[in-house]
């Protein structure tokens, strides 16, 4: 059998640009053609992983669509790392259309697997082996065409929409098209690909797509496309869900150990696999330990290269379910010296980040210490440039390991399209749906707060700001924020200075940069560059 060659295959020529016709017609023009391709069972596997190859994850391991790094593009983190140094330059408002990465790598990545989920599509049929497992192997490539289509829309907005092989000629003849079109083609296409697909897979399959996530994918695109009827009902078809049994298809996950936190379970290894993930990329969290981690943690080393910040850190409520806005000036000053005083914080603030004085793998964590010999200090080439860290996705069982986690990472879980229904209906107008309490309720109680007091939040518009803060540090550093960010239309919160943990001998935070957004330009990714000049793909306004 001919081997697969992945790096024989030039992104930016992969179905959007004018380039060298062999890259368009061959996987390999060196190695074979497709009269003696596309003929085994084998050659399929090995294609479909390739489709696959570009899901987001979230550590560094070649893929650009690093999504938890993106967490440095939003108001919940800064990043610190000596390597991606475009993250800053993006959340700085320094970027533009030639900047490469982000931009070219995402663009580049997923428009490679929607050519070759069309290359495969078109010759798939083709293939000598059983008709049913092809057949769904088909509908897989299928749906994560679809899938890499509503990526490309969430970052750079309306994109040429690729449903078949693109010939050399007609590459320099596409165009963008309209919202409607792309978010039609994605949905119609997801709706048929759930009705092929089964409802689950074996564990060693976790990666493939399933119905499930068809469905949510579907309630994501309309959410961000803002037709909240239609996410509303994708998302209640998801959360519906029967397994062959007849019990929910997916559920919040619930610890089987009533000394654990269900929540904080849910990222580490006694909680890979569980009932809520509907969407994973497999060992997507290889290195996390050694990107993430503080470096005074022993054996160490590690590069603490994602930064949260007092914003994120700020947005949880106490355990009586008030925020730090509603308490005394008193109490606030206490909160933000000393976030989680006398353990009396939502119990999700200590599960998804680390800060000041806090025991951490029986290390404790100064970042106010100025010795020399405290390599999590403030100012230490290895620590912590706000004082804060990154706990979610730290499993010990990683700790001095460079690139051997095998936790998975998990692109779309029950939680988030929960939250989905529920913004949807609170935008609708229909705040009041009984469901819209329970299921914030439900993902409360789990992480261990109060449900949700309808005597506070009753309007429209309280309920919505509870929406959009349970989304925030239910779903923090999972990667969803800059869409929510892009969709509320809150690019204010990009503006002005970052700050950090708040230093209890000065009383002030730290400052680790200023910020600017455009409003009339970075609620959408630039196109790159190199793609508007060999196309009619227009560029997005004001880049």
């Amino acid at each position: 059998m001919k081997k697969f060659l992945l790096h024989s295959i030039i992104p930016v020529c992969l179905g959007l640009c004018a380039c060298n016709k062999d890259y368009l017609t061959r996987n390999n023009p060196a190695a074979t053609t497709d009269d003696k391709w596309w003929r085994t069972q084998a050659q399929l596997e090995s294609a479909l992983d390739y489709i696959y190859a570009a899901m987001p994850q979230g550590g560094y391991a070649g893929n650009p669509n690093v999504r938890v790094f993106f967490a440095a593009l939003t108001d919940d983190a800064y990043w610190n790392g000596n390597f991606y140094g475009a993250l800053n330059t993006v959340a700085l408002g320094d970027a533009h259309a030639n900047l490469g990465w982000p931009f070219s790598g995402v663009w580049e990545n997923d428009y490679a697997r929607i050519r070759m989920a069309s290359r495969f599509i078109e010759q798939a049929p083709n293939a000598y082996m059983d008709a049913a497992l092809k057949a769904r192997y088909i509908a897989e490539a299928r749906a994560m065409r679809a899938w890499y289509h509503l990526e490309l829309y969430l970052y750079f907005g309306p994109v040429p929409v690729v449903a078949k092989v693109v010939s050399p000629a007609e590459a320099p003849k596409m165009k963008r098209n309209t919202e409607a079109e792309v978010i039609n083609f994605i949905t119609s296409e997801l709706e048929t690909c759930a009705s092929l697909l089964p409802g689950s897979y074996p564990p060693d399959h976790a990666k493939r797509i399933t119905q499930g996530a068809c469905l949510a994918m579907k309630a994501i695109a309309y959410l961000n496309a803002k037709m909240y009827n239609e996410a509303a009902a994708a998302a209640k078809r998801v959360i519906d869900l029967k397994d062959e049994n007849g019990a929910p298809a997916y559920a919040l996950h619930q610890s089987a150990s009533p000394r654990a936190n269900s929540y904080g379970e849910l990222f580490s290894y006694n909680g890979k696999l569980n009932r809520e993930r509907i969407f994973v990329r497999t060992n997507g969290l290889n290195d996390i330990w050694f990107r993430n981690a503080p470096s005074g943690v022993p054996p160490g080393p590690a590069q603490a290269a994602l930064n949260p910040t007092a914003a994120l850190a700020n947005s949880y409520e106490t355990l009586q379910g008030k925020t730090l806005d509603e308490l005394g000036a008193d109490s606030m000053k206490i909160y933000k010296e000393s976030p989680n005083y006398r353990n009396n914080r939502d119990p999700r603030l200590q599960y998804t980040l680390l800060y000041p004085d806090m025991e951490f793998e029986g290390h404790r964590l100064e970042p106010f210490n100025p010795s020399s010999n405290n390599s999590d200090r403030i100012g230490s080439p290895t620590g912590s440039a706000t004082g804060f860290w990154m706990r979610k996705y730290l499993d010990p069982r990683d700790k001095g390991a460079t690139e051997s986690s095998t936790l998975d990472f998990m692109v779309i879980r029950l939680a988030e399209i929960l939250l989905t229904y529920v913004e949807a209906k609170v935008e609708t107008g229909n705040w009041q749906d009984p469901l819209v309490a329970q299921y914030l309720s439900e993902i409360r109680r789990r992480a261990g707060m109060p449900p949700v007091d309808l005597s506070v939040y009753n309007s429209q518009e309280k309920m919505r700001t509870l929406c959009r803060r349970e989304r925030r540090v239910e779903l923090a550093l999972e990667g969803t924020r800059i869409f929510d960010i892009r969709r509320w239309k809150i690019g204010s919160v990009m503006n002005g200075n970052v700050e950090g943990a708040t230093n209890p001998a000065t009383g002030k935070a730290v400052v680790v940069h200023t910020r600017k957004f455009n409003e009339q330009r970075d609620y959408l990714w630039p196109i790159p560059q190199n793609e508007v000049k060999t196309s009619n793909i227009t560029q997005n306004e004001n880049w």
